[in-house]
């Protein structure tokens, strides 16, 4: 008779990145999470070995400079807990500009509840001050999205390769400014796959290229911020 796999506890939360924290990088989040964590209280379960850890997993890294929404983050319990109590009290204990979207507990035999993510969502929200209007970008991303081949180049330690972005873009639309001072905001569903890797700072560099093709001279798209609404 087969040993049954032991049930582990685990508290599945979703967190937002805003103002200036979104300029740490992920081995600084992740510090700022596991200290919160602790001063938490919570039943966090630790690894084996001389330098325990606390078992705190993250979906995918955001790129520094990247705000969230919803990033999910797994805590593997020495126990089960309320839902609401871990929300609370790890809400209390995080620095300024991170924040709780919200919190679950999930008990079983696996071991991973957050891995597997394949798309991500973003908007970029534009600067005010000379983005283009509304139209002539609308304009830009039907013409990126009616494109055969988008080609980029992509550096890593041993060599330079071109890449063809367009088929990791899977949605791409312009959506109107939030009030007269703010500019304009364009969302992107882009595949995390490494295969089909998109970041959106390609996207963006296509698009100034087309909108140079629409107008006939140099637009540069100044970047206001960068949002990672979620994973799926």
């Amino acid at each position: 008779m087969s040993e049954q796999p032991p049930i582990r506890h685990f508290a599945i939360i979703r967190f937002g990145k805003t103002g200036r924290t979104r300029f740490l990088s992920h081995l600084d989040l992740a510090r700022a999470v596991d200290r919160a964590v602790r001063r938490a209280g919570l039943p966090v379960k630790y690894s084996e070995g001389f330098n325990p850890s606390a078992q705190i997993g993250y979906a995918s890294a955001l790129p520094v400079g990247t705000a969230a929404e919803a990033e999910p983050c797994q805590i593997e319990l020495t126990r089960p807990m309320p839902a609401d109590e871990i929300h609370r009290a790890l809400a209390a204990e995080l620095p300024e500009g991170i924040t709780l979207a919200d919190t679950r507990v999930v008990s079983g035999p696996r071991r991973k509840h957050i891995s597997g993510s394949e798309i991500a969502e973003y908007e970029i929200e534009l600067d005010a001050s000379g983005a283009p209007c509304v139209e002539a970008l609308r304009q830009g991303v039907q013409e990126l999205l009616d494109a055969g081949e988008l080609m980029v180049l992509r550096e890593t330690k041993s060599q330079t390769r071109e890449i063809d972005v367009r088929p990791g873009i899977q949605e791409l639309s312009v959506v109107e400014p939030r009030s007269e001072e703010a500019g304009p905001r364009i969302r992107m569903t882009l595949a995390l796959q490494q295969d089909k890797l998109v970041k959106p700072s390609e996207v963006i560099e296509w698009l100034e290229r087309r909108l140079f093709g629409l107008t006939g001279r140099d637009v540069r798209l100044d970047v206001r911020v960068v949002t990672r609404l979620g994973l799926r």
